[in-house]
């Protein structure tokens, strides 16, 4: 039988996907060089690329580490802080974008949402974490 949608618990992989989807919006948009202006390409466009991609792949590398002991835990506990410290950096590069290249407001919230829900999801899967591998030796 299936599970109504409003009733369905968060899967697995769900971060995984909402991370690649966040870091390939993310590359679509700002190769927009008419928007994107190339002169900002190093100083600004190149580190909001570079923290959707890192979001994606700390979160990737992370959950390939087998956790057997207490340093694996503690491996994939640092890259999915480390993530999600990236989806705050990634919202304040976001807000200078609006400034800069002077974004419509409403791509600059639907961009945001996608990076705040795929932050909510890493803290989510770290707590879960923790409660299955913090009491290992």
């Amino acid at each position: 039988m299936a599970v109504p949608e409003g009733l369905r618990g968060t899967g697995k992989l769900e971060v995984f996907e909402k991370a690649l989807n966040l870091a390939t919006y993310t590359i679509t948009i700002t190769a927009n060089k008419k928007i994107f202006l190339p002169e900002y390409q190093g100083s600004l466009t190149d580190k909001i690329n570079g923290a959707a991609l890192a979001i994606y792949m700390d979160a990737w590398t992370a959950n390939n580490i087998l956790v057997r002991n207490a340093e694996d835990f503690a491996e994939r506990r640092r890259l999915q802080e480390k993530a999600a410290r990236n989806c705050n950096n990634l919202l304040a590069l976001m807000q200078m974008a609006q400034k800069v290249f002077h974004l419509k407001l409403t791509r600059v919230k639907y961009w945001g949402e996608m990076t705040i829900g795929v932050r909510n999801l890493l803290r989510a899967w770290k707590e879960s974490d923790y409660k299955r591998y913090a009491k290992l030796p």
